[in-house]
């Protein structure tokens, strides 16, 4: 329910209003990496060809003496199945409040932009406990531990190259790479990033590295930072801000978006039956409590779709 604090005090002075984090709606990379699939059913089942069963990359064609039998392969089928859930999240916005606060701000306008960035929270938070999972993607250790302390030895562009290797003996052709924003953050101070970028500089001239000057400098079509932040203290708590991403790997990957025959780590499953959009903001009218009730849902599940298109880099992360 929405409510003033009891130290806030109403200036009738002043018309306008500060609303913190304003911009994090911004730094939400989930859907890039596990793009928007419309499934008309909430519940279902697909085909799966893997490398093993369905013996993809195997070289069994041989020579064939006239009038002998050609040789055979042999191809199985496997299965998969997904169910979406439906989340949500509602907000009480009473009559009188609405009132109150109009001079300041839309009150409902500006609650149903918080109640939708704390529903994609929730979403980003899935994508990369999703992404960053050793149990279903292979996980390496860095060559050199990624510490502030290493900063001149940190060899990000040879663990990506080592990884894209690893993709392409499954068959897999890395256009994405993965990482949270203190680990980008030493990244693209590395001398021997920005050497593999700019050649060998003087210490004195170096610049930090973009994401699309790192894309470039590791042979990718694009570096994905996940800048978007949580609150990681209990509900009451006081607020200690975290990054979603953590910066346990560095992940290596092929993202597309589509049908699931375009290949790509995953998509996020949107039953479109239930919900018109990704997120669904709503309202409806309590009069018992002379109200205005918000709410935002999403019906979704967050998808692997091929746990052999992506590889994580152990990346040792230390701010020291």
């Amino acid at each position: 329910m929405s409510y003033l604090t009891s130290n806030a005090t109403l200036r009738g002075d002043i018309t306008t209003a500060l609303i913190q984090a304003n911009q994090m709606d911004q730094g939400f990379i989930g859907t890039d990496i596990f793009p928007i699939y419309n499934s008309p059913v909430r519940a279902g089942q697909y085909l799966k060809l893997q490398l093993g069963n369905a013996e993809l990359l195997n070289s069994d064609a041989s020579k064939v003496a006239p009038g002998s039998a050609y040789p055979r392969s042999s191809r199985a089928f496997d299965n998969d199945n997904f169910t979406c859930v439906e989340f949500g999240l509602e907000e009480v916005v009473p009559d009188a409040l609405a009132s109150d606060v109009s001079r300041f701000f839309g009150l409902e306008t500006e609650t149903a932009k918080i109640l939708l960035r704390n529903i994609q929270i929730g979403h980003e938070s899935e994508c990369a406990s999703t992404l960053f999972d050793s149990g279903t993607f292979n996980a390496t250790n860095a060559l050199v531990p990624y510490t502030v302390t290493n900063l001149s030895t940190v060899n990000f562009v040879a663990d990506v190259a080592a990884a894209k290797q690893r993709l392409l003996k499954k068959g897999v052709m890395a256009n994405t790479v993965i990482m949270n924003q203190e680990v980008f953050d030493l990244v693209r101070r590395s001398p021997l990033t920005q050497n593999q970028f700019f050649g060998v500089v003087a210490t004195d001239s170096r610049r930090l590295l973009s994401e699309v000057e790192i894309a470039q400098a590791a042979g990718v079509e694009k570096v994905l930072v996940g800048k978007a932040a949580k609150n990681s203290a209990a509900k009451g708590q006081t607020f200690s801000g975290a990054f979603i991403f953590p910066t346990t790997y560095v992940a290596v990957a092929q993202t597309a978006g589509g049908d699931f025959a375009a290949g790509g780590v995953g998509r996020t499953i949107i039953w479109s039956e239930d919900a018109s959009a990704p997120f669904v903001a709503e309202s409806y009218r309590d009069e018992g409590r002379r109200s205005n009730i918000l709410r935002v849902r999403s019906n979704r599940t967050t998808k692997v779709i091929d746990s052999t298109a992506c590889e994580l880099i152990t990346t040792s992360y230390s701010a020291s």
